[in-house]
């Protein structure tokens, strides 16, 4: 389960059995301390985790095997969770021992404690972040995409527009793209036929694409592509590539057909907005001619 789907006091209350001694304390620095009581003290050490394996011993135990359930020793504890048994014997100066070692128990609890809370706060900051920029990714992402087709938006579009203006690249091809007859499809197929044709459109405009061309749904049946720095010819190879998938595309009901306008940015100073309405302009242009070529209406009309 994720960080940011259960509190922080749940987690801080439940999360400490995720955690190894070695995790929470610093095994070398512990062993020094250790090995320095021992000088000082006389006394012997034993430091096991929290399931009984030997962590760091110092001194003779080797006549006894201890068993953390029969003989838990003194218990570090974290947040009432165990993550280690401690024991300790000593014949000389037993008074400075106890002194000593309560001291140091006390230490390392603090110690563990403040350095879990330290990584489980940073873990659960970490995936509230996370989970705060997934959704503020999926905004954008909601905003930028259009829903239907999965090209840019509209309001992306233009935006990618005003960019490119802004940048002075020249030339960039602008082909406006109209479905054919959305309006007719609908009409006797149903809108979910209307929106599957111009789903075909969107995925033939992409498959065709080249990875730099910037594609984008701006009207309910219209696209506006983008080709910026296209080599002589490219657009209207484009063009016809488009075109030809939508003849060859076979379906029972629905005949695919766009009609194209091309126009281009040849200078800096030009602006892309003006640039697409001359490409609408031809695109019209293009419309009328293709409903005059036989065969037309036949192919629209196949599944009436």
């Amino acid at each position: 389960m994720a960080y940011g789907s259960v509190s922080l006091e749940k987690r801080i209350k439940n999360n400490v059995k995720n955690y190894s001694l070695g995790q929470l304390l610093d095994m070398t620095v512990v062993q020094k301390q250790l090995e320095s009581l021992a000088e000082l003290t006389g006394a012997e050490f034993l430091l096991t985790r929290r399931h009984g394996e030997v962590v760091i011993l110092i001194g003779d135990w080797s006549d006894e095997t201890k068993d953390v359930m029969e003989d838990p020793g003194i218990k570090i504890q974290v947040e009432g969770k165990t993550i280690a048994h401690f024991y300790y014997r000593c014949t000389d100066k037993r008074e400075l021992a106890d002194n000593l070692v309560s001291s140091l128990l006390d230490s390392w609890r603090l110690w563990a404690e403040q350095t879990y809370l330290y990584k489980e706060t940073d873990k659960y900051v970490y995936e509230v972040q996370f989970k705060a920029e997934e959704e503020l990714n999926r905004k954008i992402e909601g905003v930028r995409t259009d829903a239907l087709t999965g090209v840019l938006t509209h309001t992306y579009f233009r935006s990618r527009m005003k960019v490119l203006d802004r940048s002075q690249v020249s030339p960039i091809a602008a082909l406006c793209i109209n479905i054919n007859d959305v309006k007719f499809v609908t009409e006797h197929f149903g809108e979910e036929e209307g929106d599957r044709l111009i789903r075909i459109v969107a995925n033939i405009l992409q498959r065709e694409a080249k990875p730099e061309y910037v594609i984008g749904r701006v009207d309910g049946d219209v696209f506006n592509v983008m080709i910026p720095m296209p080599e002589e010819g490219e657009a209207q190879k484009y063009s016809r590539a488009v075109q030809n998938a939508c003849n060859e595309y076979v379906d029972k009901c629905l005949a695919p057909s766009v009609a194209i306008g091309i126009s281009f940015k040849e200078k800096v100073d030009e602006y892309l907005a003006q640039v697409f309405s001359d490409a609408e302009y031809e695109m019209f242009e293009n419309k009328m001619n293709m409903k005059k070529v036989p065969g037309y209406q036949d192919r629209l009309r196949k599944a009436l």
